[in-house]
């Protein structure tokens, strides 16, 4: 009998542990960047998408990257920035870092999604890899 407890025992405990690996990956995956690479003619334009703000971003040539950032954020009472970091390795790793600042809670907003759109460009190696993260 003790044998036949230890068997259902296991097969439960590889039941929970399948599950809960299903809701960690759902979960993980539900802000997990989603990259696409964009063929042009003479260049490649990548593409992260985070959540509701899409990152596309080529390199153009002589170091230069240029990246475009698009989306919505909840209401116009909400403040996005965003800076290129460039960290000195071979080859480079490049941090674009968008930072959305919320309004104060005593602001009083009018509720209608903004569209965003930001341009810019960075000084990089045509090895660079490049990273967005939002906070």
């Amino acid at each position: 009998m003790e044998k036949k407890n230890v068997l259902s025992f296991g097969v439960l405990l590889v039941i929970l542990s399948v599950v809960g690996a299903i809701i960690f990956n759902m979960y993980m995956g539900s802000n997990d960047e989603e990259k696409k690479e964009i063929e042009g003619t003479d260049t490649v334009v990548k593409e992260i998408k985070y959540d509701d703000i899409n990152f596309e971003y080529e390199y153009v040539g002589n170091s230069l990257w240029k990246y475009t950032i698009s989306g919505t954020l909840p209401n116009p009472c909400y403040k996005i920035s965003t800076e290129a970091i460039v960290l000195e390795s071979y080859p480079e790793q490049v941090i674009v870092k968008s930072t959305v600042q919320p309004p104060n809670t005593e602001t009083v907003c009018v509720q209608s999604i903004q569209e965003i759109f930001q341009e810019g460009e960075f000084e990089a190696s045509e090895q660079a890899q490049v990273r967005f993260e939002i906070e």
